[in-house]
């Protein structure tokens, strides 16, 4: 048996003896670069292009069976240009020979530098690889033909399991990419890329190293991009893990922000490709003075992807995140306003819909809750259903002067020629496809405080919809409804809606700067214009409008006394006009004050007169307000009472006109005091004449009264003497004669 065992060893020993004089000769005697020329044509006939190796081959058999190639081109399509398409300066790979015994798979070190590559497309939308593919392909169905076709070997029996790989290293150094598309005009370039990694094998991690510089010429684009990560490879069932992902990448040129940015990319996951999914977590972007957070869970990669996962925005200062992406912040009324935001929120998404739930976003002192939708990315439908807490429109506007930016104080109201000439552009309504709720706390806009906000807003082919639009308003509440109608070349716009038991004098003060009224109103409106511009829309409005006034005053001014102080100053009485009525302390109180009017081409005009009762006096009244000119033109009959006193007694019962006119929130007006007086003297010169022709009409009528007794008394008599006697008849008519 021993002797067996050293006659297998000296067997052994010489045969590897002969092998290594065998590669001895091979590497003494064989010179590889001899046959370059018959490598330029098997390479030629595979792809049907032209191949030079110009630079020198290398050869290596023990232990490592290794090859090395100098500089190597092919060359370009046909009409791509004389620059070759792919080129190399030198290129390097072994593979151990021993473990190939055991179909194991051993390289080492794969080494490729001065790689230069250039794809493109014609304006025909041929590419210049094309060719090669074509020929590649026909060159294995013609090997596949007959009985040269490949036996099925799913066993794998007899050939090497690309489990069994294992790579020392790769290393690509000094690579350069570029694709130019003459279809589109894109042209992107890859310089200095470089690639390296660890050891590979199944199962095992590694370090993967890749960097490069890009540039987008027309795009005004360049950079530098860095990736690093440690990657776990399980090559038999097709399963990736990779930890420890940083991405960073510099662009700069003139289309950057600032012309020059920086962002870095961490994160870990994994890839199922068997399974079709994929997880990234950690996720962290950080770029513009934002930091992202999130994670992402894929599948159906191999069929329909969907996705699904949270992101975050961390809280962020928007005026510092614009001033680095050079976008100059808008003045606002508050200076403290565009200072913090930030957002939390969950997502469901596929190929063509994504679904955000859970959503917290935050701007400075407002938060909004809630979901939201978008369906067909290619023509996007939007839904929503959010809460807002509170939010202060106002506080986001410009300021209405360079003083007032510098303070938290409203801006000025109106706008000048320019403003009022401006169209109302409403394109974006064109394609907006929009169904959403909005509920909010506390909302101030224009001036005006609004809490417990709902709205439900509808838009769809040009049409704009919102309803209903409720929410409680200054101790009362209001129910709207409106819609923008975009879809003719005329933009067509209706409100309509009802106003109940607000507190006016805090809602005037709010819109108008002004507390003249105090009153617990209601009021009503159903309006309707159109029209591209605000003046035009003001000269087209159309529809009604009332209101009801209840137990409320008028300040600045007594109405009372402003009337006796005209009716002084008509009869001279200098003392009397001392208090004229007019000044901030004098009120006038009311229990109603209502009206209601049409309005046509915008012009509002009484409907129903309008009615003012007060303590000492009662009104009606009836003109017309031109809208578009803030023309006002009424007329106010104040009727005095008959029992009136004080102030107004020697005015008892009658009506004093009072003509309004101006502008509507400061009217100027004018009392006819004098036309008042001589209809109440005509009136009372009338009141005499009926007086004293009553007194003569009254005696008429009693003489007419005695003179028909006087002839009844006769016709008595006279029937009497017929029928009874002459005595009597005698003495009755000597009675007539006496009364005759």
């Amino acid at each position: 048996m021993k002797r067996l065992l050293k006659i297998l060893l000296w067997v052994v020993g010489v045969l590897v003896a002969l092998v290594v004089i065998a590669m001895a000769a091979l590497l003494l005697f064989f010179d590889p670069n001899d046959y370059k020329a018959q490598i330029d044509a098997a390479i030629e006939r595979q792809i049907g292009r032209e191949v030079d190796i110009s630079g020198d081959l290398g050869l290596s058999v023990f232990p490592w069976l290794g090859v090395e190639l100098g500089r190597v081109t092919v060359a370009n399509a046909s009409g791509f240009g004389d620059q070759p398409m792919a080129a190399m300066n030198s290129a390097e790979l072994s593979v151990r020979l021993l473990p190939l015994l055991s179909r194991e798979f051993e390289v080492g070190t794969v080494g490729l530098n001065g790689l230069r590559l250039r794809l493109a497309r014609n304006a025909e939308g041929r590419t210049n690889w094309a060719d090669i593919s074509e020929h590649l392909a026909s060159s294995q169905g013609s090997e596949n033909d007959g009985d040269n076709a490949p036996e099925d070997s799913e066993s794998g029996s007899g050939g090497f399991e690309l489990s069994s790989l294992q790579i020392s290293a790769v290393k690509v150094a000094d690579a350069a990419v570029s694709w130019r598309d003459a279809t589109t005009g894109a042209d992107y370039r890859a310089t200095d890329v470089s690639l390296e990694t660890g050891r590979l094998s199944d199962g095992e991690p590694f370090r993967l190293e890749f960097g490069g510089q890009f540039a987008a010429p027309a795009q005004g684009i360049n950079g530098q991009l860095d990736v690093a990560a440690r990657v776990e490879p399980n090559i038999a069932e097709r399963f990736y893990r990779f930890s420890d992902l940083s991405i960073s990448l510099l662009a700069a040129g003139d289309a950057v922000p600032g012309e020059q940015q920086q962002a870095s990319l961490s994160a870990a996951g994994d890839l199922d490709m068997a399974e079709g999914r994929f997880r990234l977590a950690n996720v962290t972007l950080q770029a513009a003075g934002l930091n992202i957070t999130g994670n992402v869970d894929g599948s159906g990669l191999n069929d329909t992807p969907s996705y699904n996962g949270r992101i975050t925005v961390k809280e962020f200062d928007p005026r510092a995140v614009m001033q680095q992406l050079t976008i100059e912040p808008p003045a606002t009324q508050a200076s403290g306003a565009l200072s913090s935001a930030g957002l939390d929120a969950q997502f469901d998404a596929d190929n063509e819909n994504i679904h955000l739930k859970q959503i917290l976003a935050t701007l400075d002192d407002s938060d909004l809750k809630g979901t939201a939708t978008v369906r067909n990315f290619s023509a996007p439908e939007i839904g929503f259903d959010m809460s807002l807490d509170q939010l202060n429109v106002d506080d986001y506007l410009p300021p209405g002067s360079a003083e007032q930016a510098k303070t938290d104080q409203p801006a000025q109201k109106g706008g000048g020629q320019e403003q009022r000439e401006a169209e109302i552009d409403l394109s974006i309504l064109d394609s907006l496809r929009l169904d959403g709720k909005l509920a909010v706390g506390s909302l101030t806009a224009a001036n005006i405080h609004v809490t417990n906000a709902d709205v439900a807003v509808k838009a769809r082919d040009g049409v704009l919809t919102i309803e209903p639009l409720s929410a409680d308003l200054y101790d009362g509440n209001v129910r709207m409804q409106a819609r923008v109608d975009a879809s003719g070349d005329t933009p067509r716009y209706s409100l309509k809606g009802n106003l109940n038991g607000l507190q006016f004098a805090p809602l005037l003060k709010d819109v108008a700067g002004t507390d003249r009224v105090a009153a617990l109103a209601n009021m009503n409106i159903d309006i309707r214009t159109q029209g591209k511009q605000v003046a035009s829309m003001k000269r087209a409005l159309d529809g009604n409008f009332g209101f009801d006034l209840r137990d409320g005053a008028f300040s600045g001014f007594n109405l009372a006394q402003v009337i006796a102080a005209a009716r002084s100053r008509l009869s001279g009485d200098g003392e009397a006009t001392a208090k004229s009525g007019v000044a901030e302390d004098e009120t006038t109180p009311f229990n109603r004050f209502d009206g209601a009017f049409n309005i046509n081409d915008g012009v509002l005009s009484s409907s129903k007169a309008l009615e003012f009762n007060t303590r000492v006096l009662n009104a009606k009244g009836s003109g017309q307000y031109d809208l578009a000119a803030n023309a006002l033109d009424y007329t106010v009959d104040a009727l005095i009472p008959d029992d009136a006193s004080g102030a107004l007694e020697e005015l008892a019962g009658l009506t004093i006109p009072i003509k309004l006119s101006g502008n509507l929130l400061s009217p100027s007006y004018k009392l006819d005091i004098a036309s008042a007086l001589r209809g109440a003297a005509e009136q009372r010169v009338q009141e005499e004449k009926s007086k004293l022709q009553d007194k003569a009409r009254k005696k008429i009528e009693e003489k007419t009264q005695d003179l028909d007794k006087n002839v009844r008394d006769r016709i008595q008599q006279g029937v009497s003497s017929f029928f009874g006697g002459g005595s009597q008849s005698d003495a009755d008519s000597e009675g007539d004669s006496n009364d005759k």
